[in-house]
């Protein structure tokens, strides 16, 4: 018998004595867990510890947190604060923004690069060869817009936060304040293939670079417990060919180091492996929710112990 089950077995006896009917060798793990975590579900927010999600960068690969977060939603797993980087910022900014999965899942059919950017057209080429300008990524910032107006971070019914990196020096940016489309879209903004996004004096990029899992966002956010929804690189399926494609290679190897660091830092830990894509495949979108899906499928039990076990002295507390 696992230690959970026993702890978790031991208290609730207890708790029930009296009108309670003791359980029986019948019962298994799989009862006692879904009795407890409903338990947990049901307490007042203030009366339990603050949940958080921190949403990973990966291009494509980093839809995976649809699906993710619709095994959470399925669980009535509740979201106390939300933190993403590129891609995860983007669906983190949706979702926090109150746009249900099922929502989520439909925009993936509809987006395409130019819901990213104009410039991927023979005039953004002509402008790339002789102007020497990087295409923007302003229709990223109108396509939040469009979906959600002019909304502001504070108005968000979930706490949101994401980050970019400012490219003349090095920091990361924390947006958590003001409007929430055009921080999205700096978080997502990929460096040498879009122009840096100017705003506030800054020249604002991708904030994998920076923080491709921000766990600790999250946690100065205020969250108690920390989930992680990682989608970490794939390494193994295609071998660089190009000069550009072994200067990412190196770069992805140096963040997959930054992505051990903020693990340790979680509760726990989805890692989502959505193989066989790239940054900007996006007819892939749906291929890395559904791996989502599985991944936090596959891993809600032993979350939901973990979760149970740290919430103990809230759940029973009279």
């Amino acid at each position: 018998m696992r230690v959970w089950r026993t702890l978790l077995l031991l208290v609730f006896t207890l708790w029930c004595a009296g009108p309670c009917v003791a359980l029986t060798p019948a019962t298994d793990d799989d009862v006692l867990r879904q009795f407890m975590w409903q338990r947990f579900t049901q307490l007042p927010k203030e009366a339990r510890p603050k949940i958080g999600v921190a949403l990973s960068a990966g291009g494509v690969r980093g839809y995976a947190h649809v699906g993710v977060l619709e095994v959470f939603d399925n669980a009535h797993l509740p979201i106390d604060y939300l933190a993403g980087t590129s891609m995860g910022s983007v669906v983190g900014g949706l979702y926090a923004a109150g746009l249900p999965t099922e929502k989520l899942w439909d925009l993936g059919n509809h987006i395409t690069i130019d819901t990213i950017t104009p410039d991927f057209n023979v005039m953004g080429l002509f402008r790339f060869l002789f102007e020497k300008k990087l295409p923007t990524s302003a229709n990223l910032e109108k396509f939040f817009e469009n979906q959600l107006g002019n909304i502001q971070f504070e108005d968000l019914p979930i706490p949101f936060s994401c980050s970019a990196m400012d490219i003349k020096t090095g920091e990361r940016v924390l947006f958590n304040s003001g409007p929430l489309a055009i921080a999205v879209r700096a978080s997502m903004n990929l460096p040498g293939v879009f122009a840096p996004v100017e705003y506030r004096h800054r020249a604002l990029v991708d904030g994998a670079v920076v923080d491709y899992l921000p766990v600790d966002s999250v946690k100065q956010m205020g969250a108690d417990y920390i989930i992680a929804s990682v989608t970490p690189f794939d390494f193994f399926s295609k071998t660089p060919s190009t000069i550009l494609g072994y200067v990412n290679r190196v770069s992805d190897v140096r963040a997959a180091a930054m992505i051990e660091e903020s693990a340790k830092k979680a509760n726990f830990v989805i890692t989502n492996r959505v193989l066989d894509t790239g940054t900007l495949e996006l007819n892939k979108l749906h291929q890395a929710g559904e791996v989502g899906v599985k991944e936090a499928f596959k891993n809600l039990p032993a979350l939901q112990e973990d979760i149970l076990l740290y919430a103990l002295p809230y759940i029973f507390k009279k």
